[in-house]
């Protein structure tokens, strides 16, 4: 029980030394800065436009149709569009059956548009996401438009992290302070463990304090009704909802483990090399660069780029089946990551507290 008093006390330590630094206040500053801008950026054209029941995303219905549409109740608009969806459905199912050439992929997404519809008219969802064959989110909300971007502030959270992993042990090292450190009766690995906690509890506030804040600022935007949607999608046949909030939250945290990545790495380059510049640098190298070395290799055809830290990351679209290597699974990719999330962190122990100070 000492033992974990001494390391909270230590972790405290951390936190006291991180918040007085100036650079660090004006990162967090500028985050939160970011949070706030981005539902007031998706919110400018719109001005005092709210939640109403108009198509946001499908490009393809003409005006004159939503012009209609708005003048239906909720109700019947759920019905035509169940009912278009049936159409196409219908005429495509037809035309296969009379030996007419259709694409399979069509097919199959002409049904699965159908079985969306069907569900949402059954469940009278005023809001609702779903996305079409391209990949592109498909919703009649401003509010879930905005939150399906709202990961982008992750790159953000990743950027903080990484110039705070960066520079927590070499800056001791530059400041001379490293000596004072170890004076203390506290071994070598349970500073670096605080220290490593430390930025890990600080990227799991800031990631809940993020997600918390746009929501909040997103429902003040648009409306809070919004949330009441859901995420509607076809899985073996069968279409299932998952509340918005719910899936907003899901995108938020398979986002936030590139963060994880690229903050691990700092820490460790910090921890060998004792240099803060260099660290931070690699860091936001591999953060801006890793993605495009990963679709370089994929686009040339090197399977062996799979094996990446970088390749592995984007969780998200891995589980959605649109990886950027053929037959990435989502085990594949969180087994890679956390091989590579323990090289770093020993090589972090082994360049804390093996080497002379």
């Amino acid at each position: 029980m000492k033992e974990v008093v001494k390391l909270f006390k230590l972790i405290g330590n951390e936190y006291s030394k991180l918040f007085s630094r100036k650079t660090t206040q004006l990162l967090l500053l500028l985050l939160l800065l970011a949070t706030i801008g981005l539902a007031f950026f998706f919110h400018l054209p719109l001005f005092n436009s709210s939640d109403s029941y108009e198509t946001v995303a499908s490009s393809s219905s003409g005006t004159e149709a939503a012009a209609e549409e708005n003048t239906m109740s909720l109700e019947e608009t759920l019905h035509a569009r169940t009912e278009e969806a049936k159409l196409n459905y219908s005429q495509l199912k037809a035309q296969s059956d009379n030996g007419t050439p259709v694409d399979p992929s069509e097919l199959e997404d002409a049904h699965n548009a159908y079985l969306i519809a069907q569900y949402i008219e059954d469940h009278q969802l005023e809001s609702s996401l779903t996305f079409d064959s391209y990949g592109y989110p498909v919703t009649d909300s401003y509010l879930i438009r905005t939150l399906c971007q709202a990961p982008m502030l992750v790159t953000l959270l990743a950027l903080v992290m990484i110039v705070v992993a960066g520079g927590i042990i070499a800056n001791e090292f530059s400041q001379g302070t490293i000596k004072f450190l170890l004076i203390n009766p506290v071994r070598r690995g349970k500073i670096l463990w605080s220290k490593y906690l430390c930025c890990l509890s600080l990227l799991a506030g800031l990631f809940f304090l993020l997600f918390g804040l746009e929501t909040l600022f997103l429902g003040f935007s648009y409306g809070f009704s919004a949330y009441g949607g859901q995420y509607v999608q076809v899985i073996n046949g069968v279409a299932t909802g998952t509340p918005i909030l719910l899936y907003g939250f899901q995108q938020f945290l398979l986002a936030s483990v590139n963060p994880l990545l690229m903050m691990t790495m700092a820490f460790a380059i910090s921890s060998l090399f004792r240099s803060s510049a260099l660290s931070i640098a690699l860091g936001l190298g591999g953060l801006m660069g890793g993605s495009i070395i990963t679709q370089i290799l994929s686009q040339l055809g090197v399977d062996g780029g799979r094996y990446l830290p970088f390749s592995n990351t984007n969780l998200a679209d891995i589980a959605a089946g649109t990886p950027y290597f053929p037959n990435q699974s989502l085990t594949f990719a969180v087994v890679t990551l956390i091989v590579y999330m323990v090289v770093f962190l020993l090589i972090a122990y082994d360049g804390f507290t093996r080497r002379e100070v």
